[in-house]
């Protein structure tokens, strides 16, 4: 870089500085109300239909085989006649699923009456089964909402049924042990049978020392449940919960009835040393919840039905939860966490930054768009792909700081740039012309008035000087005029001609001479692909181009001005056949206008040129190459070779129509 340009680089610097520097902060403000509305959980339920979507699409997993499901359907209930279930049905079904030896039964069914037909049956089976595990509910927060557990069993073989429920009436939570009024800390059915499976696979069970300490599996740590965990904002977070991780696929476990039990229609190698879970899967018996996280739930396969908001049955959440607990002690499949609230919240930021970046350096809206949607889809392949990997991350707050920050710095960025070049071009404009024209008349004075010149003389310089302060009030009028005209989203060609007429109807001595004005047609120019800095620019070059002719033309007397497409190259010429005025210039040094030509050349990808005209004049001449959209280049290499041959028929058959004397 030459070390005399360095001032005028460091000032394009500075104002682009200036640039970002106030097109940052509405992205940032916009990030900022991102970020509020998630910290107060505006966007807890969409960041919940997210998560639930995400893990629905999830690809197809194996069914799991080491969980049954005794299903008590209304089938059973019409062919046992009674309901509840009786003693004697349930103690010969628990008997019968004993001789195939499977690992832990789970009961979910309240038997906490005693005084019922049969009890004694049962009650026998319940302290002959070391592996079964009763159920009891415990949080009620009123005596009349808990159930106790059957005496029969032993408190090590009781476990709590309590479950969690989002505010949008979804099930998403586990839980898996809590501290009750008494101050004894209860776990739940499906912690205490995914223990008992695993005791055989020599993994213990180790809860923590302090209610704050995870619980462990061996040496898999099961992450707790946080009021700010994943999309989750300030949420009940007692106890000790887990994100609950549904195992994708539309029937992820073998499922008996009652009845397939009773009549011994299963082959013992499906209950053997597997966990099996007895519960209700009868409409008419008020056990289920709601989610919308799973491929496939009992009831949904039964209708046919994938409505977004799923009944699962309260044995089946069971058996989702004991499988999601035995496969990550087993390291089979690992369990669902989420990112630290700072990491979150970085997460978020960084979109926004990305936004507000794209909408900053591309300065197109529409590329603008394509951008953000390109980075939108990225983002949300990328949130789909650590969810793969059981990373739960925020996902609409970072879509909504991304598209909402990038299209608000966008539009803003926009309008501000084009104030801020006017602003500049002008201050350029303006200093050109009176460095150029006044100040130098006024050295030339001063000089003279050391030589003591004549009142004539002084008299004519001072009338100079008088003429060319007049010139910079209409310079500056004239490049706001410009400035305004090329924002209009006006055809080219009225752009253009408006340039052109205002140009002309200045006092400049060069248009003084002039006999001959062939009126331009810039029409080429309305299909040509231009943003709207190329179309300032090329209203700036046509008004410098015939500007140059007004002051250094000498006796012109003829001026033109071509506009053409030809071998798809644009042209734009402004021809005169003034006698000096191409070898003042070449003596001068680069101004400007030049400069601002070839930067205009650039960025159309053409060229610029000053030329002698002959036999006499200059040509200022803009050249540049037509690039047509890709659908219209990929129409004229395909499409349209296929089309020809009909056209041919066509023009055939218009032929053959034509009478012979024409």
């Amino acid at each position: 870089m030459n070390f005399k340009d360095s001032p005028q680089v460091w000032a394009q610097v500075k104002q682009q500085a200036k640039v970002w520097r106030v097109g940052l902060l509405p992205g940032l403000v916009v990030v900022a109300c991102v970020l509020l509305a998630r910290v107060t959980g505006s966007l807890q339920v969409l960041e919940w239909m997210a998560f639930d979507q995400l893990l629905k699409v999830r690809p197809v997993e194996s069914p799991d085989p080491q969980v049954v499901i005794v299903g008590i359907n209304e089938q059973d209930i019409k062919t046992l006649g009674k309901y509840p279930i009786p003693d004697q049905s349930l103690a010969d079904a628990l008997n019968i699923l004993q001789t195939a030896n499977p690992r832990a039964i789970g009961l979910d069914l309240f038997r906490d009456l005693t005084q019922t037909p049969d009890r004694a049956a049962l009650a026998t089976v319940f302290q002959n089964s070391p592996n079964l595990i009763g159920i009891e509910a415990v949080l009620g927060g009123q005596t009349s909402l808990t159930v106790k557990p059957p005496p029969e069993l032993p408190p090590e073989q009781v476990g709590m049924v309590d479950a969690v429920l989002d505010a949008d009436g979804k099930l998403r939570r586990g839980l898996l042990a809590s501290k009750v009024d008494s101050g004894e800390v209860k776990y739940s059915m499906v912690l205490r049978l995914a223990a008992l499976y695993l005791r055989a696979e020599g993994i213990p069970f180790q809860p923590g020392a302090r209610a704050s300490d995870p619980i462990y599996l061996g040496t898999v740590a099961l992450p707790r449940f946080q009021a700010n965990t994943g999309g989750y904002v300030g949420a009940k977070a007692g106890g000790n919960q887990i994100l609950l991780n549904f195992r994708s696929h539309p029937q992820p476990f073998r499922i008996l009835s009652l009845m397939d039990v009773l009549r011994k229609q299963f082959a013992a190698d499906w209950i053997r040393d597997r966990v099996v879970l007895i519960g209700m899967t009868a409409t008419s018996v008020n056990d289920n919840f709601l989610t919308s996280a799973t491929q496939g739930t009992i009831l949904s396969n039964a209708l046919g039905s994938s409505d977004h908001y799923q009944i699962i049955y309260g044995v089946e959440y069971q058996a989702h939860a004991v499988s999601q607990l035995i496969n990550a002690a087993l390291g089979k499949r690992p369990l669902l966490q989420a990112w630290p609230d700072n990491v979150e919240y970085v997460w978020i930021l960084l979109w926004g930054l990305l936004g507000i970046t794209l909408g900053l350096i591309l300065q197109s809206p529409w590329k603008t768009l394509f951008s953000l949607a390109i980075a939108s889809l990225c983002l949300i392949g990328l949130g789909y792909g650590l969810l793969l990997l059981s990373w739960w991350v925020p996902l609409v707050p970072a879509l909504l700081a991304l598209v909402a920050a990038g299209l608000t710095t966008s539009f803003f960025d926009r309008d501000f740039r084009v104030l801020v070049e006017q602003r500049s071009l002008t201050l350029k404009r303006t200093y050109d012309a009176v460095h150029n024209g006044p100040l130098q008349t006024l050295a030339a004075i001063l000089r003279n008035l050391d030589e003591e010149p004549s009142g004539s003389q002084l008299r004519s310089q001072l009338q100079d000087l008088n003429q060319e302060l007049r010139m910079v009030y209409e310079s500056m009028q004239q490049a706001w005029v410009t400035g305004a005209v090329s924002d209009l989203n006006q055809p080219m060609d009225e752009l253009l001609y408006a340039v052109y007429d205002s140009t002309l109807k200045r006092n400049l001595p060069g248009f003084w001479t002039i006999k001959t004005f062939i009126p331009p047609d810039f029409t080429p120019l309305n299909d040509c692909p231009l943003d709207a800095d190329q179309k300032q620019g090329l209203c700036l070059f046509l008004e410098e181009a015939l500007c140059n002719v007004g002051k250094h033309a000498v006796e012109a007397t003829y001026l033109d001005v071509v506009c053409k497409l030809d071998n798809n190259h644009y042209s734009l010429q402004i021809i005169d056949n003034g006698t000096q005025y191409f070898a003042g210039l070449s003596r001068t040094r680069i101004g400007r206008g030049t400069d601002q030509a070839r930067e205009l050349a650039r960025s159309l990808g053409g060229s610029f040129r000053r030329q002698m005209h002959n036999p006499q004049g200059t040509v200022c001449e803009l050249t540049w190459k037509l690039r047509q959209p890709w659908w219209r280049i990929l129409a004229k290499r395909f499409v349209f070779p296929l089309l020809a041959p009909h056209s041919k028929l066509r023009q055939q058959k218009s032929d053959s129509q034509i009478p012979p004397e024409f």
